[in-house]
């Protein structure tokens, strides 16, 4: 086993006067060390003491005071601490103090100053050792600063985070956010509400597994699916048919989550229930397509669906006819009975009308008392002549009209055409010619154009 103490040496300790000790400790060292005397005037001083002051020598300080080397506030400061040590016999041990000097930034120090003794233990002054922890106190400031940045940012995360918790909390639209994996992460109350579901039954599953079976969640993962593969936003209407919103349209605005580095790793979906906007919608395009009194199609339907059936004879030859109805004596019931019971025998006529034609033909009404039947795929010779005599028939039956009964009857024009390049219009006035023809004649009849004719 090694001795851990080293042998005694032969010969004993030297013994130094204290003035080689204090002259080698003060000469030597970079530490601030310094002696004053009563009066707070230096005494004597290490050679760090005197670079920090920029002086070259020692003996420069010596019988000067920190007035001549601080500001007056330090120096102050200074003075009341040692002239009370003095007092008291008391140190100040590691005070931090700022130093201020004229003509040079302001330091930092940690100064321990003690009572100054002679031999018999009278107190004759002070003295200290300053460590400058200029750089420090900077690196302290610093943490502090980012510390308190960082606590602020904090708080401004959490107020920005409760405010746009309280924001999604009381959005009317539904919010989700689904992973990459198209599970939900995240659902609003809204989203609670449109689905009927409580956000633990949606957090961490897919629509599939939410709902099993419903037809709109095809299309609805595939746009899920665009927008995490192309990182572009994207919206649609979708049909909904699960759930409480089952026969409802849900509008769908899909916006890219990106990760740290641009890629999409989730979608934010915000949905909103817009089946009365599209109800709306519709209402207002069945209004620009139909009569208002019968709730037949208009002349506008009536021409694009004719322009169908003559494009329809490109892929399929066939046959398409027009039927040109006007009411006769329609003027005497309208101008004796008023409009109401006008309209009322409109409608009458239109349900006649409808009941006459063919289940897949198209009953229009042009405005006034003039109707006009569209049918397809007729047989070229009696198809036509055959609904004509059905409308014919149907519409001299007498009209029971609110309080009377009146009396009616049509006269009804044909064309037919085999031709698809034929001119729509043109067809329909062919039509209306003819069935001025019936009414020169006396009406309640009808006239065609065949042979088949081909109007371009």
């Amino acid at each position: 086993m090694v001795d851990a103490h080293p042998p005694a040496p032969a010969e004993p300790p030297i013994h130094l006067p204290d003035e080689v000790l204090v002259h080698n400790l003060l000469d030597a060292a970079d530490e601030v060390i310094y002696f004053k005397d009563l009066h707070s005037r230096f005494i004597r001083v290490s050679a760090g003491c005197a670079r920090v002051h920029g002086r070259s020598s020692p003996d420069e300080l010596v019988g000067l005071t920190d007035f001549d080397l601080f500001g007056q506030e330090h120096a102050r400061a200074a003075y009341e601490d040692e002239q009370r040590i003095i007092a008291t016999g008391r140190p100040v041990v590691g005070k931090i103090e700022r130093e201020t000097r004229d003509h040079r930034p302001d330091s930092w120090a940690s100064s321990s100053k003690y009572p100054l003794r002679d031999a018999d233990g009278t107190i004759i002054g002070t003295f200290g050792v300053t460590r400058d922890i200029t750089d420090r106190i900077h690196a302290e400031r610093a943490l502090e600063r980012v510390v308190r940045e960082r606590e602020e940012a904090n708080a401004e995360l959490a107020r920005v985070s409760a405010e746009l918790a309280a924001v999604l909390a009381a959005s009317p639209d539904a919010i989700a956010r689904y992973g990459p994996d198209l599970r939900y992460r995240y659902v609003n109350p809204a989203c609670e509400r449109l689905w009927d579901r409580r956000a633990v039954e949606l957090i961490g599953r897919t629509d599939h597994e939410v709902f099993p079976g419903a037809r709109f969640v095809g299309p609805w993962e595939e746009a899920l699916l665009r927008v995490l593969a192309e990182g572009l936003d994207e919206d649609l209407h979708l049909a909904v048919d699960a759930g409480p919103v089952e026969g409802r349209w849900v509008h769908a605005a899909l916006t890219a989550e990106p990760g740290p580095d641009g890629t999409p790793i989730g979608v934010l979906a915000s949905l909103r229930d817009v089946t009365e906007t599209k109800r709306a919608e519709e209402e207002l395009a069945h209004r620009a397509m139909h009569d208002e009194v019968t709730g037949l199609p208009n002349r506008r339907l009536l021409m694009d669906r004719l322009r169908h059936a003559l494009l329809g004879l490109r892929r399929r030859p066939g046959t398409v006819a027009l039927l040109f109805v006007d009411l006769d004596r329609f003027k005497q019931v309208n101008d004796a009975h008023g409009h109401d019971q006008g309209d009322r025998l409109l409608r009458i006529v239109a349900e006649r009308l409808v009941h006459a034609a063919r289940a897949h033909d198209t009953v229009a009404r042009l405005g006034g008392d003039e109707f006009v039947l569209l049918c397809e795929d007729v047989d070229p010779d009696q198809g036509a002549r055959a609904v004509a005599e059905r409308v014919v028939a149907a519409l001299r039956e007498p009209y029971p009209l609110d309080g009377l009964v009146v009396e009616s009857c049509a006269s009804v024009g044909i064309v037919v055409t085999t031709d698809p390049d034929a001119d729509p219009v043109t067809l329909l006035r062919a039509a209306d010619r003819a069935m001025y023809r019936v009414k020169e004649a006396g009406g309640d009849g009808f006239r065609s154009s065949l042979p088949l004719v081909d109007v371009t």
